[in-house]
């Protein structure tokens, strides 16, 4: 047993890397040949690997490029899971805002492979799943949030999870429309959809009285 318990490591870090590998391979596939062209032949061929190692690692290529999208989204999740927690009114915004702002330039710096994952959307019903289930994590994600705005006095009385899905669906619009070049001034997005928000589901900063 203590014999074999060195390979494990050795084994595991090898997997990883093929892993890896097919995935940055498949990355350059997508780009270059599109979703429907792209193929598991065409995938192991360019990354020297067998194709059942292909599908040792990955269902086919519907999870392949919903893996080389979730690692284009690692900066969105991970900025998710760092706690909801503002103090004030005015801090509760600015984290809205960058988050809002975050998923525009992420859809702005990764667009040629948004684009095929487009394409992806309108012809794969797993794609489409998928994406459905990242937005259903973004929605439970503000939902949360508006959770604590109401228990902290920020927000009004309203339908939480409701709410919560028209926010990201028109974030989420957005985001296509980013991804297509039709909207380009982020920041300015960012703040009308910021604003929309807070003068609907905030309570106004209270103003200070004069002596």
């Amino acid at each position: 047993m203590e014999k074999n318990n060195p390979k494990r490591p050795r084994r595991y870090l090898r997997s990883r890397i093929t892993r890896k590998l097919i995935l940055d391979t498949a990355l350059d596939v997508f780009l270059t040949e599109g979703y429907a062209k792209t193929t598991i032949a065409k995938i192991s061929d360019q990354a020297k690997v067998g194709y059942g190692t292909v599908y040792s690692h990955f269902k086919g290529k519907d999870d392949i490029l919903n893996k080389v999208v979730d690692n284009v989204l690692v900066e969105f999740y991970n900025l998710l899971e760092v706690p909801f927690a503002p103090k004030t009114l005015e801090e509760a915004r600015h984290a809205y805002y960058e988050l809002v702002l975050t998923s525009f330039r992420l859809a702005e710096q990764h667009r040629p492979i948004m684009k095929v994952y487009q394409e992806a959307l309108g012809q794969s019903e797993s794609i489409a799943a998928h994406w459905y289930g990242v937005k259903e994590h973004f929605i439970d994600s503000s939902a949360r949030s508006f959770k604590y705005a109401q228990d902290q006095g920020f927000a009004k009385d309203f339908d939480i999870q409701l709410g919560a899905k028209a926010y990201i669906l028109l974030v989420d619009r957005f985001i296509w429309e980013v991804v297509n070049e039709s909207e380009q001034d982020l920041e300015k997005i960012a703040n009308m959809i910021i604003d929309m928000l807070f003068h609907g589901f905030f309570y106004p900063p209270k103003k200070s009285r004069k002596a």
